[in-house]
């Protein structure tokens, strides 16, 4: 009787077993717990590097800027530490997201960074932000300093529990490895302090993991055989919508995730009439979704244009771009007054910042075409054999369609997005953009997850166990070359592109707080 007592006890049914010895020290080195912590020692070391930056740095607008306010600002101690960490995190485009925070978007060139933002940033100083003995200007840019941060934070968690949701595996540990790996390569992210500073790349990069969390969601739900699973499909991807739409107000590249959803509507277009004639709830609800939340993306596109039209476009004050079709003031004020367009940065002097942004762009584009040509074989290196024997068979190929079906969707945007910075963009930005797409961040986790297993197992075991091992890490970097493109990928090691990002971000840390290229 003593012994079913204690069987049953509350405490005993509420305290599963943990895992001891090697197998719970590897689940606590790929735990959240460690991301966070590691995220935070690198927002330290990034801050570290700001504040040590020298001077007022090359160029003094931010100082100018601050003096506008400075009347009404406090000359304490306080204010002076306030301000001067401030100053080296608020440079160059941070520069018109603070200003416009402060007092509202007032020339037109400053519609050219998100209004949405701006506005938010604005409600955050003056809800939060208001005792701090400093001046107005300096209180929207640490607003959104902030922002930018707490939204960078947010977007490791969410990015790792979409890595948990759509790798497929068996095991627990497999899971958890890809996406601290995930989770890691987006913290120490080429962008750098552009993930720190008053820009919205951090807040982009949030709602675009949680639009494709979503979204894996309503796959999960798709694939799924119970009863009211569509409802639940058709909610996820209302809500991937939202956040996609969201994520437009941030950037515009946003409205390329729209193509996740056209991809969807493609597929259902010949099927429409069948559909319609049979009535067919579930598909019609999907389809309904779907639509939805293409439309939600649009609204976030044209949403702070039609506020820019109805401030611009008056009787009274008509500029050129009013009268276009359609009258964007993004495309005008790009064109006008940072001369984007197609080719136009294709001069000699920008020579340089096409070698900057080549390496990365490489990575992106051979990792999304990876993704979409070669879905199959990424699936099968992640699919051990001997695990998925294990596994129920529905289990298993439910979770095989939600990866093809949803990689190769994601893929998309990010390989247009390349596309577009080579030929209109000032393409260096694409190392800072980058970071709000996913798929480059899960193949390089993939490929530095099958280069650690390599090692490990050549490390262990017998001879025979080595030789069999060096065959397979022969194999894995056959593939390995194949899913980046070249034979040339087959003699790297992940760990060297990683310390690349890791070098990178800290020497362009420094450049940025000195107010210096690139940016």
């Amino acid at each position: 009787m003593n012994v079913l007592k204690t069987y049953l006890s509350p405490t005993r049914i509420s305290q599963p077993a943990v895992p001891r010895g090697k197998a719970g020290k590897r689940l606590e080195e790929t735990s959240l717990s460690r991301v966070i912590r590691i995220f935070w020692t690198w927002k330290g070391l990034l801050l570290l590097v700001a504040l040590l930056a020298p001077g007022q740095g090359y160029d003094t607008s931010t100082q100018i800027a601050f003096d506008q306010d400075q009347p009404k600002g406090s000359s304490s101690f306080v204010s002076q530490v306030i301000e001067y960490a401030v100053l080296r995190l608020t440079r160059w485009d941070a520069i018109y997201f603070a200003s416009s925070s402060w007092r509202g978007p007032l020339y037109e060139q400053e519609w050219a960074f998100s209004w949405v933002f701006s506005r938010l940033s604005c409600k955050t100083a003056n809800a939060f932000l208001w005792p701090l003995p400093c001046s107005e200007i300096a209180r929207h840019a640490l607003s959104g300093i902030c922002l930018s941060h707490l939204s960078h934070f947010l977007a490791i968690i969410v990015l790792y529990h979409l890595i948990h949701s759509l790798i497929p595996s068996a095991t627990l540990s497999f899971k958890r490895q890809l996406a601290f790996a995930t989770a890691c390569l987006h913290v120490f992210s080429p962008a750098g302090l552009f993930l720190s500073a008053p820009y919205a790349e951090s807040t982009f990069a949030l709602l675009s993991f949680l639009g494709c969390y979503c979204y894996v969601k309503a796959i999960e739900n798709r694939y799924h055989r119970f009863a009211d699973a569509y409802q639940l499909d058709a909610c996820w991807t209302v809500a991937a919508g939202l956040s996609f739409g969201l994520a437009t107000t941030m950037r515009t590249n946003g409205l390329l995730n729209g193509i996740i959803f056209a991809w969807d509507i493609y597929l259902v277009v010949p099927r429409l009439p069948q559909i319609l004639r049979n009535r067919n709830g579930e598909e019609i609800t999907r389809l309904f979704a779907t639509l939805t939340s293409g439309i939600s993306i649009a609204i976030g596109f044209t949403l702070p244009q039609i506020v820019a039209y109805t401030e611009y476009c008056t009787p009274n004050n008509t500029r050129p771009w009013c009268t276009a079709f359609p009258p964007s003031i993004y495309s005008f004020v790009q064109k006008e007054y940072w001369n984007v367009g197609l080719f136009r940065y294709w001069t000699l002097n920008n020579l340089p910042l096409f070698l900057l942004a080549a390496p990365l762009g490489y990575v992106m584009i051979a990792t999304a075409l990876s993704a979409l040509l070669q879905t199959e074989k990424l699936y099968t290196s992640l699919a051990e054999k001997k695990i998925v024997e294990t596994q129920n068979p529905h289990t298993i190929e439910r979770e095989k369609r939600i990866f093809v079906h949803v990689l190769p969707r994601l893929a998309v945007p990010q390989l247009i997005l390349v596309g577009m910075a080579v030929t209109g963009f000032h393409v260096q930005i694409l190392n800072r953009i980058s970071s709000g797409y996913v798929v480059w961040y899960i193949v390089l986790a993939v490929w530095i997850q099958m280069d650690s297993d390599a090692l490990e197992t050549v490390g262990e075991g017998s001879a025979e166990d080595e030789a069999n091992a060096r065959i397979r890490e022969k194999k894995k970097k056959r593939f390995v070359g194949s899913m980046m493109g070249s034979a040339f990928a087959q003699r790297l090691r992940p760990e060297w592109l990683f310390r690349a990002m890791v070098m990178y971000a800290l020497v362009q840390g420094g450049l940025y707080a000195c107010f210096l290229p690139p940016a």
